[in-house]
């Protein structure tokens, strides 16, 4: 397991190789990948000074479903199987579902078949990537949630020389993080109350010397970094400036 304090927003990838079949519309959310200590420290863009922390509500794993079965139909067969019980156990699941994809760049398993999926992994190989989303109960530990995701794919019936396997990286992810936004912004407009007064007080003119205060980047999205195992930072990435004189 990957060390679990990070600093890397992913929204990831805008675009899906997946062909969706139909338009499909998606709870907005956050998904924060964890990666080790050096990473966070190679990090060039910090969070904004305001941000709050909220408990994870899932963690995404990535599993990758291979085999090496020689004959191209039977490679396709095999993944086709192992997908569709992969994907029925967990429709009967609580608390865990699949997206075909990786991370960011995933899509309900509805909208593509299988045989859409499948790729060649090179020479008599072929695989299909997915998510597992697996949700955070209340006194989940991040090594009970991982364990949670080890055991449903263990228990997974695979066709054939089908493998799976699950990815080093994790994500924690918020759904739907705009109900965290009005908490954010009352948050911001605290700290930017007490900048003003804090710099006001050491001019020349005290508490009654104007200040013009100019913040912009808070029309845009709800943005996320790891903070601890199961715990995501939420912030606005927005910028402030301050200067003695009265506005314009």
């Amino acid at each position: 397991m990957r060390t679990l304090i990070a600093a890397l927003v992913l929204m990831l990838a805008a675009s899906s190789w997946l062909t969706a079949k139909a338009q499909v519309v998606k709870t907005p959310m956050v998904v924060a990948a964890q990666r080790t200590l050096q990473q966070r420290a190679e990090q060039s863009a910090p969070a904004p000074a305001v941000s709050i922390v909220v408990r994870a509500d899932f963690v995404l794993f990535t599993v990758s479903l291979e085999t090496g079965t020689r004959s191209a139909d039977a490679r396709k067969d095999e993944l086709t199987k192992t997908f569709k019980s992969l994907t029925d156990r967990a429709a009967k699941e609580k608390g865990v579902s699949i997206e075909a994809g990786e991370p960011g760049a995933s899509a309900p398993v509805e909208t593509a078949s299988a045989a859409e999926l499948i790729k060649s992994r090179g020479q008599d190989r072929s695989g299909i990537f997915v998510v597992v989303k697996i949700a955070v109960q209340s006194k989940d530990t991040f090594e009970q949630v991982r364990a949670r995701a080890a055991k449903f794919i263990k228990e997974t019936p695979l066709a054939g020389r089908v493998e799976a396997v699950i990815g080093d990286d994790q994500y924690l992810g918020v759904e739907d993080p705009s109900k965290h936004r009005e908490d954010l912004l009352k948050a911001i407009a605290a700290d930017t109350r007490l900048m003003g007064d804090t710099f006001r007080s050491s001019l020349r003119d005290g508490p009654t010397a104007p200040i013009a205060v100019s913040i912009t980047g808070l029309e845009t999205r709800v943005e996320s970094r790891p903070s601890g195992p199961l715990e995501v930072e939420i912030y606005i990435p927005y910028q402030m400036s301050l200067r003695a004189g009265a506005p314009g």
